[in-house]
Protein backbone atom coordinates (compact mmCIF):
# COMPACT_ATOMS: atom_id res chain seq x y z
CA UNK A 1 0.00 0.00 0.00
CA UNK A 2 1.36 3.38 -0.95
CA UNK A 3 2.56 5.38 2.00
CA UNK A 4 3.70 8.47 0.17
CA UNK A 5 2.03 11.72 -0.70
CA UNK A 6 -0.51 13.97 0.94
CA UNK A 7 -4.26 13.84 0.70
CA UNK A 8 -5.50 14.13 -2.88
CA UNK A 9 -6.91 17.61 -3.48
CA UNK A 10 -10.44 16.53 -4.29
CA UNK A 11 -13.18 14.54 -2.57
CA UNK A 12 -15.25 11.56 -3.59
CA UNK A 13 -18.08 13.60 -5.01
CA UNK A 14 -15.86 15.67 -7.27
CA UNK A 15 -17.03 15.22 -10.82
CA UNK A 16 -13.54 14.56 -12.13
CA UNK A 17 -13.32 11.40 -10.04
CA UNK A 18 -16.57 10.02 -11.40
CA UNK A 19 -14.97 9.36 -14.77
CA UNK A 20 -16.01 5.96 -16.11
CA UNK A 21 -12.43 5.16 -17.11
CA UNK A 22 -11.39 5.00 -13.42
CA UNK A 23 -14.15 2.54 -12.61
CA UNK A 24 -13.41 0.56 -15.76
CA UNK A 25 -9.75 0.32 -14.78
CA UNK A 26 -10.61 -0.92 -11.28
CA UNK A 27 -13.08 -3.52 -12.55
CA UNK A 28 -10.79 -4.81 -15.31
CA UNK A 29 -7.76 -5.04 -13.04
CA UNK A 30 -9.83 -6.78 -10.37
CA UNK A 31 -11.20 -9.39 -12.76
CA UNK A 32 -7.73 -10.04 -14.17
CA UNK A 33 -6.31 -10.49 -10.67
CA UNK A 34 -9.08 -12.94 -9.77
CA UNK A 35 -8.37 -15.01 -12.90
CA UNK A 36 -4.61 -14.97 -12.28
CA UNK A 37 -4.86 -15.90 -8.60
CA UNK A 38 -7.27 -18.79 -9.17
CA UNK A 39 -5.00 -20.00 -11.98
CA UNK A 40 -2.00 -19.83 -9.64
CA UNK A 41 -3.81 -21.99 -7.10
CA UNK A 42 -4.65 -24.46 -9.87
CA UNK A 43 -0.92 -24.86 -10.55
CA UNK A 44 0.08 -25.50 -6.92
CA UNK A 45 -1.46 -24.32 -3.66
CA UNK A 46 1.74 -22.85 -2.08
CA UNK A 47 2.47 -21.06 -5.36
CA UNK A 48 -1.09 -19.74 -5.36
CA UNK A 49 -0.73 -18.31 -1.86
CA UNK A 50 2.52 -16.52 -2.70
CA UNK A 51 1.26 -15.27 -6.07
CA UNK A 52 -2.01 -14.03 -4.56
CA UNK A 53 -0.23 -12.10 -1.84
CA UNK A 54 2.16 -10.49 -4.33
CA UNK A 55 -0.60 -9.53 -6.77
CA UNK A 56 -2.70 -8.09 -3.93
CA UNK A 57 0.33 -6.16 -2.69
CA UNK A 58 0.91 -4.72 -6.17
CA UNK A 59 -2.73 -3.64 -6.53
CA UNK A 60 -2.76 -2.18 -3.00
CA UNK A 61 0.22 0.02 -3.88
CA UNK A 62 -0.67 0.89 -7.47
CA UNK A 63 -4.47 1.21 -7.12
CA UNK A 64 -5.32 1.42 -3.40
CA UNK A 65 -8.68 2.99 -4.18
CA UNK A 66 -9.54 -0.08 -6.27
CA UNK A 67 -9.00 -2.67 -3.53
CA UNK A 68 -12.68 -2.60 -2.41
CA UNK A 69 -13.65 -3.43 -6.01
CA UNK A 70 -11.12 -6.27 -6.04
CA UNK A 71 -12.72 -7.78 -2.94
CA UNK A 72 -16.22 -7.51 -4.40
CA UNK A 73 -15.09 -9.17 -7.64
CA UNK A 74 -13.34 -11.94 -5.74
CA UNK A 75 -16.39 -12.79 -3.65
CA UNK A 76 -18.91 -12.51 -6.47
CA UNK A 77 -17.09 -13.89 -9.52
CA UNK A 78 -14.28 -16.12 -8.25
CA UNK A 79 -16.20 -19.41 -8.44
CA UNK A 80 -17.11 -18.67 -12.04
CA UNK A 81 -13.38 -18.86 -12.77
CA UNK A 82 -13.03 -22.02 -10.66
CA UNK A 83 -15.62 -23.81 -12.83
CA UNK A 84 -13.26 -23.72 -15.82
CA UNK A 85 -10.70 -25.75 -13.85
CA UNK A 86 -13.21 -28.17 -12.31
CA UNK A 87 -12.69 -31.04 -14.82
CA UNK A 88 -8.94 -30.92 -14.17
CA UNK A 89 -9.01 -30.72 -10.36
CA UNK A 90 -7.74 -34.06 -9.00
CA UNK A 91 -9.19 -34.02 -5.48
CA UNK A 92 -11.44 -32.14 -3.08
CA UNK A 93 -8.55 -30.52 -1.20
CA UNK A 94 -7.36 -28.83 -4.40
CA UNK A 95 -10.95 -27.87 -5.18
CA UNK A 96 -11.24 -26.23 -1.74
CA UNK A 97 -7.97 -24.38 -2.20
CA UNK A 98 -9.19 -22.82 -5.45
CA UNK A 99 -12.44 -21.75 -3.80
CA UNK A 100 -10.45 -20.23 -0.94
CA UNK A 101 -8.58 -17.84 -3.21
CA UNK A 102 -10.88 -14.94 -2.35
CA UNK A 103 -10.12 -15.36 1.35
CA UNK A 104 -6.38 -15.24 0.64
CA UNK A 105 -6.95 -12.03 -1.34
CA UNK A 106 -8.98 -10.58 1.51
CA UNK A 107 -6.50 -11.48 4.24
CA UNK A 108 -3.55 -10.29 2.16
CA UNK A 109 -5.24 -6.92 1.71
CA UNK A 110 -6.24 -6.90 5.38
CA UNK A 111 -2.65 -7.48 6.48
CA UNK A 112 -1.36 -4.78 4.14
CA UNK A 113 -3.94 -2.20 5.26
CA UNK A 114 -3.51 -3.21 8.90
CA UNK A 115 0.20 -2.46 8.64
CA UNK A 116 -0.64 0.85 6.95
CA UNK A 117 -2.88 1.75 9.92
CA UNK A 118 0.22 2.80 11.87
CA UNK A 119 1.27 5.48 9.40
CA UNK A 120 1.53 9.00 10.73
CA UNK A 121 -1.07 10.36 8.34
CA UNK A 122 -3.53 7.68 9.43
CA UNK A 123 -3.07 8.65 13.07
CA UNK A 124 -3.89 12.21 12.03
CA UNK A 125 -7.43 11.13 11.10
CA UNK A 126 -9.11 11.79 14.43
CA UNK A 127 -12.42 10.06 13.64
CA UNK A 128 -10.64 6.91 12.47
CA UNK A 129 -8.70 6.25 15.68
CA UNK A 130 -11.59 4.73 17.63
CA UNK A 131 -12.50 2.35 14.81
CA UNK A 132 -8.95 1.17 14.30
CA UNK A 133 -8.68 0.44 18.02
CA UNK A 134 -12.05 -1.34 18.05
CA UNK A 135 -11.00 -3.37 15.01
CA UNK A 136 -7.84 -4.50 16.81
CA UNK A 137 -9.83 -5.48 19.90
CA UNK A 138 -12.33 -7.46 17.84
CA UNK A 139 -9.55 -9.07 15.81
CA UNK A 140 -7.82 -10.14 19.02
CA UNK A 141 -11.07 -11.55 20.40
CA UNK A 142 -11.73 -13.60 17.26
CA UNK A 143 -8.14 -14.87 17.26
CA UNK A 144 -8.46 -15.96 20.89
CA UNK A 145 -11.53 -18.04 20.10
CA UNK A 146 -9.76 -19.46 17.05
CA UNK A 147 -7.01 -20.74 19.34
CA UNK A 148 -9.62 -22.11 21.75
CA UNK A 149 -11.36 -23.93 18.92
CA UNK A 150 -8.12 -25.40 17.57
CA UNK A 151 -7.10 -26.70 21.00
CA UNK A 152 -10.46 -28.19 22.00
CA UNK A 153 -11.95 -29.17 18.64
CA UNK A 154 -11.20 -29.84 15.00
CA UNK A 155 -8.64 -27.34 13.60
CA UNK A 156 -10.31 -27.40 10.16
CA UNK A 157 -13.69 -26.46 11.65
CA UNK A 158 -12.06 -23.68 13.67
CA UNK A 159 -10.35 -22.26 10.57
CA UNK A 160 -13.62 -22.35 8.59
CA UNK A 161 -15.43 -20.30 11.23
CA UNK A 162 -12.44 -18.00 11.72
CA UNK A 163 -12.70 -17.20 8.01
CA UNK A 164 -16.41 -16.50 8.29
CA UNK A 165 -16.12 -14.42 11.46
CA UNK A 166 -13.08 -12.31 10.51
CA UNK A 167 -14.32 -11.51 6.98
CA UNK A 168 -16.77 -8.69 7.90
CA UNK A 169 -14.15 -7.04 10.10
CA UNK A 170 -11.49 -7.30 7.38
CA UNK A 171 -13.86 -5.88 4.76
CA UNK A 172 -14.70 -2.90 6.96
CA UNK A 173 -11.10 -2.20 7.94
CA UNK A 174 -9.85 -2.25 4.34
CA UNK A 175 -12.70 -0.09 3.05
CA UNK A 176 -12.67 2.53 5.80
CA UNK A 177 -8.90 2.97 5.58
CA UNK A 178 -8.84 3.05 1.77
CA UNK A 179 -11.62 5.64 1.64
CA UNK A 180 -10.02 7.70 4.42
CA UNK A 181 -6.79 8.02 2.47
CA UNK A 182 -7.91 7.92 -1.18
CA UNK A 183 -10.97 8.96 -3.21
CA UNK A 184 -13.03 5.77 -3.58
CA UNK A 185 -15.99 6.01 -5.97
CA UNK A 186 -17.96 2.77 -6.40
CA UNK A 187 -20.93 4.10 -8.37
CA UNK A 188 -19.96 2.84 -11.82
CA UNK A 189 -18.25 -0.28 -10.50
CA UNK A 190 -21.27 -1.37 -8.48
CA UNK A 191 -23.58 -0.74 -11.42
CA UNK A 192 -21.49 -2.80 -13.82
CA UNK A 193 -20.82 -5.66 -11.40
CA UNK A 194 -24.47 -5.73 -10.37
CA UNK A 195 -25.67 -5.72 -13.98
CA UNK A 196 -23.34 -8.62 -14.74
CA UNK A 197 -24.71 -10.58 -11.78
CA UNK A 198 -28.33 -9.93 -12.83
CA UNK A 199 -27.74 -10.92 -16.47
CA UNK A 200 -25.99 -14.09 -15.32
CA UNK A 201 -28.93 -14.89 -13.05
CA UNK A 202 -31.49 -14.64 -15.84
CA UNK A 203 -29.35 -16.75 -18.17
CA UNK A 204 -29.10 -19.43 -15.51
CA UNK A 205 -32.83 -19.24 -14.75
CA UNK A 206 -33.89 -19.51 -18.42
CA UNK A 207 -31.37 -22.04 -19.73
CA UNK A 208 -30.62 -23.87 -16.42
CA UNK A 209 -28.16 -26.76 -16.81
CA UNK A 210 -27.60 -26.07 -20.52
CA UNK A 211 -26.17 -22.69 -19.58
CA UNK A 212 -24.08 -24.05 -16.69
CA UNK A 213 -22.60 -26.81 -18.84
CA UNK A 214 -21.04 -24.22 -21.18
CA UNK A 215 -18.31 -23.51 -18.62
CA UNK A 216 -18.41 -26.72 -16.49
CA UNK A 217 -20.77 -25.18 -13.96
CA UNK A 218 -22.67 -28.44 -13.81
CA UNK A 219 -19.46 -30.29 -12.91
CA UNK A 220 -18.79 -27.72 -10.18
CA UNK A 221 -22.19 -28.44 -8.63
CA UNK A 222 -21.67 -32.20 -9.00
CA UNK A 223 -18.39 -32.01 -7.11
CA UNK A 224 -20.02 -30.00 -4.33
CA UNK A 225 -22.90 -32.48 -4.05
CA UNK A 226 -20.61 -35.53 -4.17
CA UNK A 227 -19.37 -34.73 -0.67
CA UNK A 228 -22.91 -34.60 0.63
CA UNK A 229 -23.49 -38.03 -0.87
CA UNK A 230 -20.28 -39.35 0.68
CA UNK A 231 -21.16 -38.03 4.13
CA UNK A 232 -24.68 -39.47 3.98
CA UNK A 233 -26.61 -36.21 3.84
CA UNK A 234 -29.08 -37.43 1.22
CA UNK A 235 -29.45 -40.83 2.86
CA UNK A 236 -30.31 -39.02 6.06
CA UNK A 237 -32.80 -36.81 4.18
CA UNK A 238 -34.45 -39.95 2.80
CA UNK A 239 -34.86 -41.39 6.29
CA UNK A 240 -36.19 -38.18 7.84
CA UNK A 241 -38.26 -36.64 5.05
CA UNK A 242 -38.69 -39.33 2.38
CA UNK A 243 -36.90 -37.14 -0.20
CA UNK A 244 -35.20 -39.24 -2.88
CA UNK A 245 -32.11 -37.70 -4.49
CA UNK A 246 -32.04 -38.50 -8.20
CA UNK A 247 -29.72 -35.91 -9.72
CA UNK A 248 -28.72 -32.28 -10.05
CA UNK A 249 -32.19 -31.13 -11.08
CA UNK A 250 -33.59 -32.33 -7.74
CA UNK A 251 -31.06 -30.25 -5.83
CA UNK A 252 -31.45 -27.15 -8.01
CA UNK A 253 -35.26 -27.21 -8.06
CA UNK A 254 -37.39 -25.82 -5.27
CA UNK A 255 -40.86 -24.45 -4.57
CA UNK A 256 -41.56 -20.82 -5.32
CA UNK A 257 -40.03 -18.58 -2.65
CA UNK A 258 -38.64 -21.75 -1.05
CA UNK A 259 -41.77 -22.40 0.99
CA UNK A 260 -44.34 -25.24 0.99
CA UNK A 261 -47.19 -22.69 0.89
CA UNK A 262 -46.93 -22.57 -2.91
CA UNK A 263 -46.62 -26.32 -3.51
CA UNK A 264 -50.13 -26.69 -4.93
CA UNK A 265 -50.39 -23.23 -6.48
CA UNK A 266 -47.23 -22.56 -8.46
CA UNK A 267 -44.81 -24.89 -10.27
CA UNK A 268 -41.34 -25.61 -8.93
CA UNK A 269 -38.56 -23.28 -10.04
CA UNK A 270 -34.85 -23.64 -10.78
CA UNK A 271 -33.03 -22.17 -7.78
CA UNK A 272 -30.43 -19.83 -9.22
CA UNK A 273 -26.97 -20.00 -7.65
CA UNK A 274 -25.39 -17.03 -9.41
CA UNK A 275 -21.75 -16.64 -10.46
CA UNK A 276 -20.67 -17.48 -6.90
CA UNK A 277 -22.67 -20.76 -6.99
CA UNK A 278 -24.48 -20.27 -3.70
CA UNK A 279 -28.16 -19.20 -3.83
CA UNK A 280 -28.39 -17.46 -0.44
CA UNK A 281 -25.10 -15.59 -0.85
CA UNK A 282 -26.06 -14.62 -4.40
CA UNK A 283 -29.41 -13.34 -3.13
CA UNK A 284 -27.66 -11.15 -0.55
CA UNK A 285 -25.30 -9.81 -3.22
CA UNK A 286 -28.24 -8.85 -5.43
CA UNK A 287 -30.12 -7.36 -2.50
CA UNK A 288 -27.23 -5.27 -1.19
CA UNK A 289 -26.20 -4.01 -4.64
CA UNK A 290 -29.82 -3.14 -5.41
CA UNK A 291 -30.34 -1.38 -2.08
CA UNK A 292 -27.13 0.61 -2.52
CA UNK A 293 -28.18 1.69 -6.01
CA UNK A 294 -31.66 2.62 -4.76
CA UNK A 295 -30.16 5.15 -2.39
CA UNK A 296 -28.14 6.49 -5.32
CA UNK A 297 -31.37 7.11 -7.23
CA UNK A 298 -31.06 4.16 -9.63
CA UNK A 299 -34.18 2.00 -9.93
CA UNK A 300 -33.83 -0.16 -13.04
CA UNK A 301 -31.37 -2.75 -11.75
CA UNK A 302 -33.14 -3.19 -8.37
CA UNK A 303 -36.43 -3.80 -10.19
CA UNK A 304 -34.72 -6.32 -12.47
CA UNK A 305 -33.15 -8.09 -9.47
CA UNK A 306 -36.39 -8.52 -7.51
CA UNK A 307 -37.79 -11.45 -9.59
CA UNK A 308 -34.50 -13.29 -9.15
CA UNK A 309 -34.72 -12.81 -5.39
CA UNK A 310 -38.23 -14.27 -5.37
CA UNK A 311 -37.09 -17.28 -7.39
CA UNK A 312 -34.08 -17.90 -5.14
CA UNK A 313 -36.43 -17.71 -2.18
CA UNK A 314 -34.13 -16.15 0.42
CA UNK A 315 -36.58 -14.47 2.75
CA UNK A 316 -33.90 -12.53 4.58
CA UNK A 317 -32.33 -11.09 1.43
CA UNK A 318 -35.74 -10.21 -0.03
CA UNK A 319 -36.77 -8.53 3.22
CA UNK A 320 -33.57 -6.49 3.09
CA UNK A 321 -34.37 -5.15 -0.38
CA UNK A 322 -38.01 -4.46 0.51
CA UNK A 323 -36.90 -2.64 3.67
CA UNK A 324 -34.48 -0.51 1.65
CA UNK A 325 -37.19 0.25 -0.90
CA UNK A 326 -39.66 1.30 1.80
CA UNK A 327 -37.12 3.54 3.57
CA UNK A 328 -36.05 5.07 0.27
CA UNK A 329 -39.67 6.04 -0.41
CA UNK A 330 -40.49 7.48 3.01
CA UNK A 331 -37.17 9.18 3.79
CA UNK A 332 -36.72 12.92 3.76
CA UNK A 333 -34.28 14.99 5.85
CA UNK A 334 -37.16 16.30 7.95
CA UNK A 335 -38.31 12.72 8.71
CA UNK A 336 -34.89 11.19 9.40
CA UNK A 337 -35.76 10.29 13.01
CA UNK A 338 -39.04 8.66 11.99
CA UNK A 339 -37.33 6.69 9.20
CA UNK A 340 -34.62 5.33 11.49
CA UNK A 341 -37.17 4.36 14.11
CA UNK A 342 -39.25 2.62 11.46
CA UNK A 343 -36.23 0.53 10.44
CA UNK A 344 -35.77 -0.75 13.99
CA UNK A 345 -39.48 -1.38 14.53
CA UNK A 346 -39.88 -3.30 11.28
CA UNK A 347 -36.73 -5.35 11.93
CA UNK A 348 -37.95 -6.28 15.41
CA UNK A 349 -41.41 -7.15 14.10
CA UNK A 350 -39.89 -9.30 11.33
CA UNK A 351 -37.69 -11.22 13.76
CA UNK A 352 -40.42 -11.62 16.37
CA UNK A 353 -42.91 -12.91 13.81
CA UNK A 354 -40.37 -15.36 12.37
CA UNK A 355 -39.50 -16.72 15.82
CA UNK A 356 -43.17 -16.95 16.80
CA UNK A 357 -44.09 -18.82 13.66
CA UNK A 358 -41.04 -21.07 13.79
CA UNK A 359 -41.57 -21.97 17.43
CA UNK A 360 -45.04 -23.31 16.69
CA UNK A 361 -43.98 -25.23 13.57
CA UNK A 362 -40.72 -26.86 14.71
CA UNK A 363 -38.63 -24.63 12.44
CA UNK A 364 -34.97 -25.65 12.25
CA UNK A 365 -33.73 -22.10 12.63
CA UNK A 366 -35.62 -21.53 15.87
CA UNK A 367 -34.47 -24.90 17.23
CA UNK A 368 -30.88 -23.91 16.44
CA UNK A 369 -31.26 -20.49 18.07
CA UNK A 370 -32.73 -22.08 21.20
CA UNK A 371 -29.75 -24.43 21.39
CA UNK A 372 -27.39 -21.47 21.16
CA UNK A 373 -29.11 -19.64 24.01
CA UNK A 374 -29.18 -22.81 26.13
CA UNK A 375 -25.50 -23.56 25.63
CA UNK A 376 -24.47 -19.93 26.15
CA UNK A 377 -26.12 -19.92 29.56
CA UNK A 378 -24.42 -23.22 30.36
CA UNK A 379 -20.97 -21.94 29.31
CA UNK A 380 -20.80 -18.13 28.97
CA UNK A 381 -17.09 -18.24 28.09
CA UNK A 382 -17.78 -20.06 24.81
CA UNK A 383 -16.59 -23.29 23.24
CA UNK A 384 -14.27 -21.83 20.63
CA UNK A 385 -14.65 -21.35 16.88
CA UNK A 386 -15.73 -24.41 14.94
CA UNK A 387 -18.22 -25.86 17.39
CA UNK A 388 -21.78 -26.04 16.09
CA UNK A 389 -22.96 -24.33 12.93
CA UNK A 390 -23.93 -25.62 9.52
CA UNK A 391 -20.32 -25.82 8.30
CA UNK A 392 -18.92 -27.71 11.27
CA UNK A 393 -18.37 -31.45 11.52
CA UNK A 394 -19.95 -31.29 15.00
CA UNK A 395 -23.39 -30.88 13.39
CA UNK A 396 -23.20 -33.77 10.91
CA UNK A 397 -25.02 -36.21 13.18
CA UNK A 398 -27.73 -33.78 14.23
CA UNK A 399 -31.21 -35.35 14.05
CA UNK A 400 -33.96 -32.89 13.21
CA UNK A 401 -36.65 -35.41 14.18
CA UNK A 402 -35.22 -35.58 17.70
CA UNK A 403 -34.74 -31.81 17.78
CA UNK A 404 -38.38 -31.21 16.89
CA UNK A 405 -39.51 -33.74 19.47
CA UNK A 406 -37.37 -32.13 22.19
CA UNK A 407 -37.98 -28.54 21.09
CA UNK A 408 -34.27 -27.77 20.77
CA UNK A 409 -31.37 -28.88 18.56
CA UNK A 410 -28.51 -30.87 20.06
CA UNK A 411 -26.03 -28.21 18.85
CA UNK A 412 -26.61 -24.64 17.65
CA UNK A 413 -27.11 -24.42 13.87
CA UNK A 414 -28.95 -22.30 11.28
CA UNK A 415 -28.84 -19.19 13.51
CA UNK A 416 -25.78 -16.95 13.26
CA UNK A 417 -26.55 -15.38 16.63
CA UNK A 418 -27.04 -18.78 18.27
CA UNK A 419 -23.86 -20.21 16.74
CA UNK A 420 -21.81 -17.14 17.68
CA UNK A 421 -23.06 -17.19 21.28
CA UNK A 422 -22.12 -20.87 21.47
CA UNK A 423 -18.68 -20.44 19.93
CA UNK A 424 -17.56 -17.08 21.34
CA UNK A 425 -19.69 -16.75 24.47
CA UNK A 426 -19.28 -13.34 26.06
CA UNK A 427 -16.73 -12.51 23.37
CA UNK A 428 -19.58 -12.40 20.86
CA UNK A 429 -20.81 -9.21 22.54
CA UNK A 430 -17.70 -7.46 21.23
CA UNK A 431 -18.86 -8.42 17.72
CA UNK A 432 -22.46 -7.37 18.41
CA UNK A 433 -21.24 -4.12 19.98
CA UNK A 434 -19.12 -3.41 16.91
CA UNK A 435 -22.21 -3.67 14.69
CA UNK A 436 -24.28 -1.53 17.07
CA UNK A 437 -21.57 1.14 17.10
CA UNK A 438 -21.46 1.15 13.29
CA UNK A 439 -25.24 1.53 13.11
CA UNK A 440 -25.09 4.46 15.54
CA UNK A 441 -22.27 6.05 13.54
CA UNK A 442 -24.33 5.76 10.35
CA UNK A 443 -27.32 7.29 12.16
CA UNK A 444 -25.25 10.22 13.43
CA UNK A 445 -23.73 10.90 10.01
CA UNK A 446 -27.13 10.76 8.33
CA UNK A 447 -28.49 13.40 10.67
CA UNK A 448 -25.40 15.59 10.23
CA UNK A 449 -24.94 15.27 6.47
CA UNK A 450 -28.34 14.08 5.15
CA UNK A 451 -26.37 11.78 2.84
CA UNK A 452 -28.49 8.72 1.87
CA UNK A 453 -25.34 6.58 1.92
CA UNK A 454 -25.61 6.55 5.70
CA UNK A 455 -29.29 5.64 5.61
CA UNK A 456 -28.23 2.66 3.48
CA UNK A 457 -25.64 1.78 6.11
CA UNK A 458 -28.13 1.94 8.96
CA UNK A 459 -30.77 -0.05 7.09
CA UNK A 460 -28.49 -2.90 6.00
CA UNK A 461 -26.70 -3.28 9.35
CA UNK A 462 -29.96 -3.40 11.31
CA UNK A 463 -31.72 -5.67 8.81
CA UNK A 464 -28.86 -8.14 8.40
CA UNK A 465 -28.44 -8.28 12.18
CA UNK A 466 -32.15 -9.08 12.48
CA UNK A 467 -31.83 -11.79 9.82
CA UNK A 468 -28.85 -13.27 11.66
CA UNK A 469 -31.08 -14.26 14.56
CA UNK A 470 -32.50 -17.07 12.39
CA UNK A 471 -30.13 -17.28 9.42
CA UNK A 472 -26.49 -18.33 9.58
CA UNK A 473 -25.59 -16.88 6.18
CA UNK A 474 -26.53 -13.36 7.29
CA UNK A 475 -23.31 -13.02 9.32
CA UNK A 476 -21.15 -15.76 7.85
CA UNK A 477 -21.60 -15.28 4.11
CA UNK A 478 -18.99 -12.84 2.70
CA UNK A 479 -21.63 -11.40 0.35
CA UNK A 480 -23.96 -10.60 3.26
CA UNK A 481 -22.47 -8.84 6.29
CA UNK A 482 -18.98 -8.64 4.77
CA UNK A 483 -20.24 -6.92 1.62
CA UNK A 484 -22.43 -4.65 3.73
CA UNK A 485 -19.57 -3.48 5.96
CA UNK A 486 -17.34 -2.94 2.93
CA UNK A 487 -19.81 -0.37 1.59
CA UNK A 488 -20.40 1.16 5.01
CA UNK A 489 -16.65 1.49 5.48
CA UNK A 490 -16.33 3.35 2.19
CA UNK A 491 -19.06 5.80 3.20
CA UNK A 492 -17.60 6.50 6.64
CA UNK A 493 -14.03 6.70 5.37
CA UNK A 494 -15.03 9.15 2.66
CA UNK A 495 -16.77 11.35 5.20
CA UNK A 496 -13.77 11.39 7.53
CA UNK A 497 -11.42 12.10 4.65
CA UNK A 498 -13.49 15.12 3.69
CA UNK A 499 -13.50 16.35 7.29
CA UNK A 500 -9.71 16.01 7.42
CA UNK A 501 -9.42 18.02 4.21
CA UNK A 502 -11.67 20.73 5.61
CA UNK A 503 -9.57 20.95 8.78
CA UNK A 504 -6.40 21.18 6.68
CA UNK A 505 -7.87 24.03 4.61
CA UNK A 506 -9.04 25.84 7.73
CA UNK A 507 -5.60 25.49 9.32
CA UNK A 508 -3.93 27.03 6.23
CA UNK A 509 -6.38 29.93 5.83
CA UNK A 510 -4.98 32.27 8.57
CA UNK A 511 -1.45 31.86 7.16
CA UNK A 512 -2.70 32.91 3.72
CA UNK A 513 -4.05 36.08 5.24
Amino acid sequence: MSVTGAYPPVGLRAQSLAAPRDALLHVCVSLIVVVLTVSAFAVWTPFGIVATFLLTLIVSNALPAGVPVLIICAFLYQNLVVTWYTPYIPDNDTFDSLRGTNFVILMSAFGIFLAASFQHRVRALIELRFWLLLSLVLCGTITFYLALGVVHGQPKDAVVYFRNTITPLACFHIAVLAASLYPVDLRKSMLWLGAGAVVYGYLELIFTMNFLSLFHGDLYIERSISRQIETGVWEKALQETGFVFRGLEDVMTTTFFNTPFFNDILPSVFRVGGPNFHPISYAYALSIISAWLLFKGRWLLPIAALPLLLVIGSKGATFLLLMALAMRLIYSPSRAGFTLTAVIVLALAWTTAAIGYGATHGDYHVLGLTAGLRDFLANPLGQGLGFGGNLSSTSLNLSWANAQAEGVASVPVESAVGVMLYQMGIGSFVFFGFLAALAMAARRQLIETRDPDFLFGFVVIVTISANAVLQEEAFYSPLALGFCLLLVGVSLGTRWRELAMQRAITARTPQAR
